[in-house]
């Protein structure tokens, strides 16, 4: 019966630590989780009477599907959707669980077309940047969030004025 002895007293020069390797792999982590935690600025025209929250952000643009909350609607790019009243959908175009009929079947629409428009391995921009008034009660953002959440749009934006 052989025995094998596993301590030979040298070491091995292929076992060495590949520093540079490893530096790189830290750099390429840095980098994506920058690019993933940014924030930016846009231009947009707000409707009269609206007043948007301010922040103190760096420049990053982003982009994505705009949607504006005002205190008597809400528009996808411009286009009404939906009708609020004093900031609050009518119960009416609420589904269990909080979705709005009319922004659930826009933003329907809307992800259909993107879908169409991409590659068949795309999943499509899921971005969704909400342009709200700063008096809009949380119920009717949460309540756009799940109309888009439903058809497949996960990346919320809010849109802030930069405070000084």
């Amino acid at each position: 019966m052989k025995k094998t002895s596993f301590h030979t007293g040298h070491i091995n020069e292929d076992m060495s630590l590949q520093i540079t390797s490893m530096a790189d792999i830290f750099i390429i982590i840095l980098v994506f989780l920058l690019k993933s935690h940014a924030t930016g600025t846009m231009n947009v025209t707000t409707p009269a009477g609206m007043s948007l929250p301010s922040s103190h952000i760096q420049d990053a643009s982003v982009e994505g599907l705009k949607i504006t909350i005002s205190k008597t609607s809400v528009q996808m790019e411009g286009d009404h959707i939906a009708e609020l009243d004093n900031f609050l959908f009518t119960k009416p175009a609420l589904q269990p669980g909080g979705p709005s009929n009319p922004l659930a079947k826009a933003f329907g629409q809307v992800r259909k077309r993107q879908l169409a428009n991409t590659k068949p391995t795309a999943t499509g921009e899921s971005r969704i940047i909400i342009i709200a008034d700063k008096r809009a009660p949380f119920s009717t953002i949460k309540t756009v969030m799940a109309s888009a959440a439903m058809n497949g749009y996960t990346d919320f934006k809010l849109a802030t004025v930069r405070g000084d």
